[in-house]
């Protein structure tokens, strides 16, 4: 069962993905497939988290609504918070990723892309805590290029614990031997704007497979 975070209006949702389920790849197991069965309605996503990213969805369920909120997502109207236990010591405790990288998925050997493919991207980060080997940073994305988390962070040299795609292979399977999670550890923590005249915050708590105590005890 797909937790509802809160319904905004008779059509729009915002709903708690868990990690490791497509948002629409996998039809009858994917969270489109598992919202219809329990809303019993045609459900069109306003936007996409990966698979292997847990955290707040907005969803609608009519195309009209779906298309509308899918418009304010794209325009810098909308606070994203994402957070993430990044490899290594972060040395500012606040700051900006800025580096351009392509609008497709990339691997571990290029995140950035082909040169004639990269655009502006911008991520805002805010460290939590650390220690000599992790990070907990708080991420808020200013432009809305494919992994731009965790391309940034790669690119930062400080790439998320157990990214499949961006961290180095050997790195995670040493991190999996050794805690007790397998999971990337990213999560869509919050998301905050106006809606008619008034301020909206949904939020999700990290989720216990984070293990973060195994990792900052």
């Amino acid at each position: 069962m797909i937790k509802v975070l809160k319904q905004l209006t008779e059509s729009v949702y915002f709903v708690e993905k868990p990690h490791g389920i497509s948002v629409h790849n996998e039809p009858g197991k994917d969270l489109l497939s598992l919202l219809e069965k329990s809303l019993s309605k045609k459900v069109h996503l306003v936007h996409r988290l990966d698979k292997e990213t847990s955290g707040v969805v907005c969803i609608a369920t009519d195309s009209v609504s779906a298309a509308q909120f899918a418009e304010m997502y794209q325009s810098r109207n909308i606070k994203k918070i994402y957070t993430a236990l990044c490899r290594g010591k972060f040395k500012d405790p606040k700051g900006r990723f800025s580096f351009a990288i392509s609008d497709k998925a990339e691997g571990r050997k290029n995140p950035q892309g082909l040169s004639k493919d990269r655009k502006e991207a911008v991520t805002e980060f805010k460290l939590l805590k650390a220690n000599d080997y992790f990070s907990l940073v708080e991420f808020q994305i200013l432009t809305g290029r494919q992994h731009q988390i965790r391309k940034h962070c790669a690119l930062a040299r400080h790439a998320i614990i157990n990214d499949p795609r961006y961290n180095d292979e050997k790195y995670n399977q040493k991190i999996q031997s050794i805690y007790t999670t397998s999971r990337m550890l990213l999560h869509a923590s919050s998301i905050e704007f106006d809606f008619k005249g008034q301020p909206i915050l949904i939020s999700s708590p990290l989720p216990e497979d984070f293990n973060l105590n195994s990792f900052m005890p």
